[in-house]
């Protein structure tokens, strides 16, 4: 099981792009004006959004990591 050149070159370039737009995204996040919105909705977009978020990509990392699809 053999990795192929192409897939280290796709996943490299792509966990850079998430090392440099994430903190651009979460400082956008944080400074987004909630003064009207209900509190269990900010405590979800405030949250649990960028929780999942950093989930989701390490999910989508690791496999390729170790060598899988």
């Amino acid at each position: 099981m053999a990795i192929d050149t192409n897939e280290i070159i796709y996943a490299g370039i792509g966990f850079l792009l998430v090392c440099i737009l994430t903190p651009i995204a979460m400082g956008t996040l944080v400074s987004t004006s909630t003064s009207s919105w209900n509190a269990a909705v900010i405590t979800l977009f405030q949250v649990l959004l960028p929780v999942l978020y950093m989930i989701g990509v390490g999910l989508h990392f690791i496999p390729k990591m170790r060598g899988g699809k």
